[in-house]
Parts: structure tokens; sequence; C-alpha cells
């Protein structure tokens, strides 16, 4: 390889073909994602629980949330892809006052934002999932447009039709350097040789801040190993049954095709890039969700469909998104903390229009410029699962 291209896209999950897709859309062509596996989606993307939310605690990240499940809405129409987007909710649980005052306040600025969400009580909960164990609960909150898409579909999606606008893609490629002249990015080095370019954007996910050391620059992620367990086929059930979030344990579980999948973040979970599954995590979170579902006590876990998939976690739990300003030419868009699928249509957006026009001129995305680190403005997102 020894090659050209206007705009270079390290990493091909999801966030990099939605950074492909809407350049192509807009007209730049010649564009070029660099994947260092043999297949996309191979650690984060492919591995995710497929949630889509407004629940979040920051106007920034609903707003994303918003733009982005709206997106989902037309992406069959967009892309030719059907997103598989079921709009069943989600519903977070509270059994401590505690839980109840920050869902409430999370409400009151999720509602200002003009998302669809409403607090419920214990009977509400009862009624809207009866399989529910609900005695110790206090209340909780429940979005009805929020809801699951097939993660792999939006890549695909994403893909196939950046592709299909111009957009190029190399597998088994890997970054090994750049080369920089007066402070400005001329272009990266690979396995397979060299690419001339003006513009390379790091949405290398996991990786990201191994990527940024190849130029100096700090990228603060921690990759960060997360684990899914899917049961064989269980009825018990309904397939409209909304994301269930206990805020007591951590755990969240939905339907999943005639199964159910559930997870849970381990707060000991060590920095790392392995992603074997252990098998002591089913006894794990079997614990934490039997209690609220006692019905699952009837399911049976389907060991081929227990994984485990990557997180690239910020100081703060929010993207990292915008040029870098020690490199001109370098943009980084990752640390998206389990987000990535549900914010890949409103980051693909925002990328592109920095690039092409300057600035992010469809949604305000200033705020989760990389220099917040070092000007000490975080943004403390709280609704991380």
């Amino acid at each position: 390889m020894n090659e050209r291209a206007e705009v270079v896209i390290i990493g091909g999950g999801v966030i990099g073909c939605s950074i492909a897709y809407f350049l192509t859309r807009h007209g730049c062509r010649d564009v070029l994602i660099l994947e260092r596996e043999n297949f996309q989606g191979k650690h984060s993307t492919g591995r995710s629980a497929g949630g889509v939310r407004q629940q979040f605690a920051t106007p920034v990240n609903i707003r994303m949330s918003r733009f982005s499940i709206d997106f989902f809405t037309h992406f069959e129409e967009l892309t030719g892809q059907d997103p598989e987007y079921r709009r069943y909710g989600y519903l977070f649980i509270a059994t401590e006052p505690a839980h109840v005052d920050y869902l409430q306040q999370n409400l009151r600025v999720q509602q200002a934002e003009g998302i669809p969400v409403e607090f419920l009580t214990r009977e509400d909960i009862a009624k809207l999932v009866p399989q529910l164990y609900v005695e110790d609960v206090l209340g909780g909150t429940y979005c009805p447009t929020d809801g699951f898409v097939d993660p792999y579909s939006i890549m695909q999606g994403f893909n196939r039709k950046a592709r299909e606008q111009g957009a190029r893609i190399e597998l088994e490629t890997e970054v090994l350097d750049f080369t920089v002249e007066h402070g400005r990015i001329t272009g990266v080095v690979t396995n397979r040789g060299h690419i001339a370019t003006p513009v390379v954007v790091n949405a290398a996910g996991a990786w990201s801040h191994l990527v940024g050391r190849k130029l100096g620059v700090g990228i603060p992620i921690r990759p960060t190993k997360r684990q899914i367990v899917t049961t064989e086929r269980f009825d018990e059930l309904p397939r409209e049954l909304p994301m269930l979030v206990d805020l007591s344990t951590g755990c969240y579980m939905r339907k999943e095709g005639d199964g159910v999948m559930l997870g849970w973040a381990d707060p000991d979970e060590p920095e790392s890039f392995d992603t074997t599954f252990n098998p002591d995590f089913i006894d794990a979170i079997i614990e934490r969700a039997l209690p609220r579902v006692p019905c699952l006590e009837n399911a049976a876990i389907n060991l081929r469909r227990c994984w485990g998939g990557l997180y690239d976690i910020s100081p703060d739990h929010h993207a990292i998104v915008g040029p870098v300003p020690q490199v001109e030419g370098f943009y980084v868009c990752t640390g998206f903390s389990g987000h990535g699928i549900m914010h890949s249509p409103a980051m693909g957006t925002a990328i592109a229009e920095m690039i092409l026009f300057g600035e992010s001129r469809t949604l305000d995305v200033k705020p989760l410029s990389i220099e917040r680190f070092t000007t000490g403005e975080l943004l403390h997102e709280t609704a991380v699962i």
C-alpha cells in the first residue's frame, strides 16, 4: 500500500463507519477506513448489548441520544439496512430514597430536553412488568422511546452505504506511526505502507489512547471488559420487555430473541484488553438478577451465547470528540464508555461537520472536547451501566 486519501479513519467499528458515512454523504468521497483486524466490530461493536436510551444525566448526552434515536427511526430508508430498532423502553428501578432523588433530578433535566420520560410508582411498575418483585421498590423512571438496536446491523448499514458513496476500507491494516510536518498531519504509516493524508480520525475505541501516544498525544481512555450472559429460550418474560436497570445492584436485562440478556458492570474489573468470558460471572449476575425477577430461576443459561467485550472508558464517562490542539489535522472520537452504538449517528455527524465545515453545526459538542481534561471542565455522567 502506498496511496493517498482525503481523510483516513482509524478503526472500522460502528463509530468509524458512521464517520465515513456522514463524510461521504456530504460529498467527501475520498475516505479510507483502516481496520487492523480481519473483520469489523470484533471487540466492542459486535459485543454490545445494543441499548439506546435518552435517560442520561447531562444535556449533551441526552441531545446526542435524541438525535441518534430519531436517526435510527429512518435508518433503513437512509442506508438500506434494517437496524432492528425495538421501541420497548428503559425502566430504571429505585429501592432507596437516594436513588429516587437521583432519578427525579435526572428526570427534570430529561423533561427539560423534551424527552417523554415519566416517574412511575411501585404500582405502575408492577403493572408494566408483572414478573418483577416490587415489595422493596420505591419508584422508577420509564421512557417508551428508549429501546434496542442490533449493533452489527447499525455498523453494516453505515459501512455499506459509505462504501457505495465512495469510501474504502482496508482490513488487517495496523497503524504503526504518523508523518507530521510543521505540526500538521501529512500521513499514516501502516504495516502495509504509507498513506498520505491531511486528516486522520482516531476512532480506535479501547486502543485509541495507544494511537494517540504515537503522536505524543495523551488520550485518557481506560479499556475495560464488560460481560454478557444470555439464556436459552425463555417465554415467562414478554418479548416487549423494557430494558430493566436495577439501581440497587447495577444489573440490567432485556429480551434477546427468545432468551434473556443480562449484564452488569463489575466495579472490580481491571483495566485490560481481555475479552475472555469468565464462567464465574454467571453466578455473580444471577445472584443480582434473581431477587428482582424470580421467574429467572426457571431459565437455562446458553453457554454458547455468553461473551466479553470492551468499553473505552473516559474519566467522566463522556465521549472525547474533536480536533487535538497539538497536531493539526488529527481528530479524536472515542471514550464512549458503553454508549458508542447509541450515539454513533450523532458522533458521525459531529466529526464529519468539524472536518468539512470547521465546526459541528447540527449538535453542540464543544463540552466533549479533549481540552476539558486540562481545563478541569469535566461533565460527570452518572447514568452509566
